[in-house]
């Protein structure tokens, strides 16, 4: 069974006259344990479908089904636990939060859980420990390099245990160096069973899939297996 399952979805803004069809009749599957790319230049629709995705939005019209579940009945409550419990975020602009050390951020997420407080120290460490960042646990994240910050989102991305874990243009504000050393670390989290799904423009990044969904103009334009292979990153 499909982690993720897309099928005929739209995204329209707007009323009336004023509306804006972002999004037409887009479908695919993501299978548990896959690595996806979804590339595509500013303004494909890549972003909605990602908040669509992470169960931010919900489709105008056609269905997601997430873990089983048609998310179409379910109410934002459930939504709200849904994405917590099973979905991690690595944006861009890293989201951490300035005046709380890099342990207080990857513990956030908790917060929102059903863990007992107790274990949310252990588990943000576990967590850190997977992405080489226990050496900088009291730090804040102005004490850190750009890197360090993408390792410490994505920390805090793992700390739930999530099903999926999705990384929106992760490399974005990075140097090429440092874009490899993130990717990498999103490709072994990979091979250590996650299903990761990245969404970037840059190709290098997306070439760390074992599959690209190439987006454009609200439309699939290709849904290709790739050879994984890679060897250099360029920015």
């Amino acid at each position: 069974m499909a982690l993720i399952e897309v099928n005929s979805v739209t995204k329209a803004y707007g009323e009336s006259e004023l509306v804006t069809q972002v999004l037409h009749g887009v479908s695919f599957a993501i299978e548990e344990g896959e690595f996806v790319s979804i590339m595509g230049p500013s303004g494909s629709g890549k972003s909605t479908l990602l908040h669509i995705l992470g169960l931010l939005d919900r489709p105008t019209t056609g269905t997601y089904t997430f873990a089983g579940e048609n998310t179409a009945t379910m109410t934002d409550e459930a939504l709200a636990i849904t994405r917590n419990q099973n979905i991690g975020f690595v944006f861009q602009a890293f989201h951490l939060l300035a005046r709380t050390s890099v342990l207080e951020n990857v513990m956030l997420p908790l917060y929102y859980s059903n863990v007992p407080k107790k274990e949310y120290a252990s588990m943000a460490k576990a967590a850190l420990a997977h992405v080489n960042m226990s050496h900088r646990l009291g730090h804040m994240p102005s004490q850190l390099s750009g890197g360090e910050r993408q390792r410490v989102a994505i920390a805090r991305a793992l700390v739930n245990n999530p099903k999926v874990i999705f990384a929106d243009e992760p490399t974005g504000n990075l140097d090429s160096k440092t874009g490899q050393a993130v990717m990498n670390t999103i490709d072994a989290l990979h091979k250590s069973g996650r299903t990761i799904v990245v969404i970037t423009h840059e190709t290098t990044a997306a070439a760390f899939a074992q599959r690209i969904i190439q987006i454009g103009d609200g439309r699939i334009a290709s849904d290709q297996k790739t050879d994984t292979t890679h060897t250099h990153y360029h920015k």
